[in-house]
């Protein structure tokens, strides 16, 4: 099998056959077309390429290498990504634009590439709003480097932003109901998609006496569950969904440990609701990806499964903001607090659920092979340091609702 290396031209923005370009061939059967004024290159396997004449005479004969590993965006569609005969497949992300999940969708089109597959994501929205100027839309030069192809378009019309490109593998990283996620998912299917998988939540399941919540555990009938059910029903040869809780990893742009650090560089304290104990989890991206990307590598072993796309270990919400000084090697005192007493809303005063919210990843362990590399005493390390280096340590942060919930604290309890 001989392998091409086709250059892209920078005037014309595909991968072209310039006339000015020469190819070259090696003792290894790789040709490589060299142009001036290509900014990158890429490869392309071909089957049929037996020799370096043959090699040579498919790219002059074709003003587009189609199918190679770095395709080319046209207006308002994707081109093909596929090599002819490298085994490789496609898949498409249909990523959301807002929200803690759009990190999930940039971790998994980096590991997807890393592991050989066509990546496209497809943003929700228009390339130019407001919402691209943060993390992680704001580092999609990083993917376009790796070749994969970013696009932006609706939910209800995937068509009009990838073409007539064929993806065997299809991610909804958006919806959280029926309205959102049928038209991806009845797309999918009459595309010909081979494998459907989609990021639920953890939040679905109900209150236990005995956590940590595990897949099979009873749900709330949700949007979410209805979406699990109808995908389970189209047919797919493959589907699977995932149930993530909260994340960090660099990329994320919810407000999480900032809201500790927040309070933790200005020597605040922080503000718990009784009684600190309580469990919950946070992983990194990078543990979701990868779990994601076990299921798109192995297919049948995935087929028909839940996955609680967690971390393999839990942490107290006192114990989160212990870690976060850490991380940031400063002191901290905590306080717990009731919130009814003290007349607040604990949505709106504190980040994190104030019940046991703790799940475990279960099935992706037995069923994937799956391990978790979250280390949050060294992850929070690196979003500290992103948060320095924002500058968001020296912005100006009122803290009304912290103030009104000390006043109302009469005998504080440090924990």
């Amino acid at each position: 099998m001989a392998t091409i290396q086709a250059a892209a031209c920078s005037n014309v923005g595909q991968f072209s056959c310039s006339s000015a370009a020469t190819p070259r061939s090696s003792a290894s059967g790789v040709v490589s077309w060299l142009c001036p004024s290509a900014k990158f290159s890429t490869e392309l396997r071909l089957s049929s390429v037996s020799s370096f004449s043959q090699a040579t005479s498919a790219l002059q004969n074709s003003w587009l290498v189609k199918q190679s590993r770095r395709e080319v965006v046209l207006p308002g569609k994707v081109a093909a990504a596929r090599a002819a005969a490298g085994g490789e497949k496609n898949v498409l992300i249909v990523n959301t634009n807002s929200g803690g999940h759009a990190v999930i969708g940039f971790y998994f089109a980096k590991d997807l590439r890393a592991a050989g597959y066509g990546v496209t994501i497809l943003t929700l929205g228009e390339e130019a709003s407001d919402k691209m100027k943060k993390p992680p839309f704001s580092r999609f030069s990083e993917l376009k480097e790796l070749g994969v192809q970013t696009v932006w378009g609706s939910n209800t019309d995937i068509g009009a932003a990838v073409g007539s490109a064929k993806f065997e593998i299809v991610l909804d990283n958006n919806g959280k109901d029926m309205d959102a996620v049928k038209p991806v998912a009845d797309w999918a299917k009459s595309s010909g998609a081979e494998q459907f998988l989609f990021i639920s939540s953890a939040g679905i399941y109900k209150t236990t006496d005995e956590p940590p919540s595990v897949e099979g555990d009873a749900v709330k009938s949700a949007g979410h569950a209805e979406v699990e059910k109808y995908i389970s029903e189209l047919g797919f040869s493959s589907w699977a969904s995932f149930r993530p809780q909260y994340m960090t990893g660099s990329g994320n742009n919810k407000d999480c440990e900032e809201w500790f650090f927040d309070r933790i560089v200005r020597g605040r304290p922080i503000l718990v609701p009784q009684p600190g104990l309580q469990l919950s989890n946070v992983a990194h991206v990078s543990d979701l990806s990868s779990m994601l990307t076990l299921a798109v590598q192995k297919p049948e072993a995935a087929n028909g499964q839940i996955f609680n796309a967690v971390s393999d270990r839990a942490v107290t919400l006192a114990g989160f903001a212990r870690i976060c000084a850490k991380a940031a090697g400063k002191e901290v005192e905590i306080i717990t607090y009731d919130p009814k007493a003290a007349g607040v809303d604990a949505k709106k005063a504190f980040p994190f659920r104030t019940v046991h919210f703790y799940a475990e990843p279960r099935a992706a362990k037995e069923l994937l092979g799956w391990t978790s590399k979250t280390n949050l005493p060294e992850d929070l390390k690196e979003r500290y340091a992103e948060y320095i280096k924002i500058g968001r340590d020296k912005k100006d942060i009122k803290f009304e609702l912290d103030d009104k919930i000390l006043a109302a604290v009469k005998q504080p309890v440090t924990v």
